[in-house]
């Protein structure tokens, strides 16, 4: 459990409602605020305007390829740890060296309920991310 002072911020963007909602009580029952979306644009929308500390996003967008989302990410000036849920396995070494160089801190198999739960803690563990202001 993470004690209340030091809520961790989780958004979800996963296009399947049960699988999002599912996700989202697996982490609120863990101690995090979790929110989810279904939309790429919505949740790029979102990270402007909110902070979190942890994204969980389907490989699988309908609205925005997750190589395009990922792109649109990388040039946010405070980013939070990515785990990309993929839904087949997640082992494959070129979805791996994809994401990874797109800055994904974990590929994870969005099938393995404790797989995801584990990368979500281990990002929960770093410092947030914050891309230096080029002039």
């Amino acid at each position: 459990m993470i004690p209340p002072d030091n809520k961790k911020k989780v958004l979800i963007v996963e296009s399947d409602d049960p699988t999002a909602q599912a996700f989202q009580r697996c982490l609120e029952e863990a101690g995090f605020d979790a929110r989810t979306t279904w939309s790429g644009h919505e949740a790029l929308a979102l990270l402007q305007s909110s902070e979190f500390d942890v994204l969980l996003i389907d490989s699988y967008l309908p609205d925005l390829h997750a190589t395009d989302f990922l792109e649109r990410l990388s040039r946010m000036p405070l980013q939070p740890w990515v785990v990309v849920m993929k839904g087949g396995s997640a082992s494959a070494p070129e979805s791996l060296r994809r994401y990874r160089g797109l800055g994904a801190a974990s590929v994870v198999s969005k099938r393995d309920a404790a797989q995801v739960m584990e990368a979500v803690l281990a990002c929960c563990a770093k410092e947030p991310l914050v891309k230096a202001s080029v002039h």
